[in-house]
């Protein structure tokens, strides 16, 4: 094994000369360095450590943060740590990385060898690509998806990610890729809502010379590409009824025809879609076919919106602020309190791209204070106040006789009582602007922050007319 390597020890600022250090030492290897886990990312990049050990003197949000600023850094690098938890010891990790190995609280210089060497062979045998993304978080929301993906995994089995634009579908679909058996193989993307559907048939399927116009030569389709892989339909409510039949004969029958060919070719690929639709209401209007619609909804996995993970907000500030630092080659750019207390009390209607965006903006602008202006929420405080919201439910007619209603009703649940009042409230403020902008749709998605594809989407689900 390499005595040369460059280890990084990252513990509280104790003693000059610590435990872990001599314990490094006497285990052979004589190249390391320190540092506190407030060190920024800059700094710690410039150590240009092969591995990096984190204390046991640190504490487990310390530990958290500093595994997510040395991912940033080289997702590739070894991170050995004592926190179980940290370390996906039970196979489900608050810091679902890839290379976290643990070491216990006070090893000897064997143990420190024989988990460095196996760090290092894990490093070299890894399957996972450098630039694969996350779910970041700790809460409750968060941990129940990754157990959810642990469980689904790997096995060969379709899955329907559901939830709202920016709430991080892909990275789930991307995530039971990876943990996948396939994961050798490629992941292929399709989205339904790119594309109109004549050019969508051919970029899927493929065609052969002389099917149209300008078919000059044969071309496979993205269905050919996945073989042997992952085919990840993102938002797969935006088909087209005549290609919902295509797809539906693809999942049944693992196979399909190019465009002009009339041989059968074989898929070998799992597939795993998204949508930010209601499937359902789009079956019972015959929007969207039922037996598709069951064949997609094996299993299903809910993105929860950013307003439901209030907890993972800091922690997901930290993450992004540190990657967009890195990638920018800014310096550390801290967030005031009153901008955290802001962003902590915003409901962030485009949910963590939306987040993203704002944080993005606000390093290459090197000043938080714009995002008052861009969020609109100088008076936040004030519209969460009692009088306030007590408010909200009379504009909806929400009184005590539709909630008794409610509870009457059979299948009642906090859940139903909390998604029937969210789709009324967006039901009258997509109406209130609309009346507003005078059925401008376009003017009416930049008033309310959504992008013109999740308004139309909406106008049809809610049916809203002139």
């Amino acid at each position: 094994m390499n005595s040369n390597l460059n280890i990084l020890i990252i513990q509280s600022p104790t003693a000059v000369f610590s435990r872990l250090e001599a314990r490094v030492k006497d285990a052979g290897f004589n190249l390391w360095c320190t540092a506190t886990p407030d060190k920024p990312i800059d700094q710690l990049e410039a150590l240009n450590p092969d591995l990096t050990i984190l204390a046991p003197s640190l504490d487990r949000d310390e530990t958290l943060k500093c595994v997510h600023v040395l991912k940033i850094i080289d997702p590739m690098m070894p991170v050995l740590t004592s926190s179980k938890d940290i370390c996906g010891f039970d196979r489900l990790s608050a810091a679902p990385f890839d290379g976290i190995h643990y070491l216990s609280s006070d090893p000897e210089p064997e143990e420190i060898s024989r988990v460095i060497e196996m760090s290092l062979r894990h490093k070299a045998e890894s399957t996972m690509r450098p630039n694969f993304q996350v779910v970041i978080g700790q809460g409750r929301e968060c941990m129940a998806i990754r157990q959810r993906v642990q469980n689904v995994s790997d096995k060969d089995i379709t899955v329907l990610i559901t939830g709202e634009t920016g709430t991080g579908k892909e990275l789930i679909a991307r995530s039971i890729h990876f943990h996948s058996l396939r994961n050798k193989g490629p992941l292929v993307k399709i989205n339904c809502g790119a594309m109109p559907d004549d050019l969508l048939e051919s970029e899927v399927f493929g065609f052969q010379r002389g099917a149209f116009t300008d078919a000059h030569r044969d071309k496979p389709g993205r269905l050919e590409m996945a073989h042997g892989g992952t085919l990840f339909i993102d938002e797969i409510g935006n088909l087209s009824l005549s290609l919902q039949v295509k797809f539906l004969q693809v999942l049944e029958e693992k196979t399909f025809t190019r465009l002009g060919g009339t041989e059968d070719k074989i898929i070998d690929a799992r597939v795993v879609a998204a949508t930010n639709s209601d499937l359902q209401a789009m079956v019972r209007k015959g929007a969207f076919r039922k037996d598709l619609f069951y064949r997609l909804n094996i299993v299903n996995i809910t993105a929860p919106p950013l307003r439901e993970r209030q907890d993972d907000i800091p922690l997901l500030i930290h993450y992004l602020v540190n990657r967009y630092c890195f990638e920018f080659k800014k310096e550390p750019l801290d967030m005031p309190d009153h901008v955290l207390n802001l962003f902590m009390q915003y409901h962030w209607p485009g949910n963590i791209r939306e987040l993203e965006n704002v944080i993005r903006l606000a390093i290459i602008l090197r000043d938080w204070n714009f995002a008052f202006k861009e969020l609109n929420i100088k008076d936040i405080r004030k519209k969460k106040g009692s009088d306030a919201s007590a408010s909200i439910p009379a504009q909806l007619g929400w009184d005590d006789e539709k909630i008794r209603g409610l509870f009457n009703e059979r299948g009642f649940s906090l859940k139903k009582v909390s998604k029937t009042y969210v789709s009324e409230a967006e039901r009258k403020a997509i109406m209130d602007v609309l009346k507003e902008t005078q059925w401008n749709r376009k003017k009416a998605a930049r008033l309310l922050k959504i992008s013109y594809k999740t308004l139309l989407n909406r106008i049809e689900e809610f049916d809203i007319k002139p």
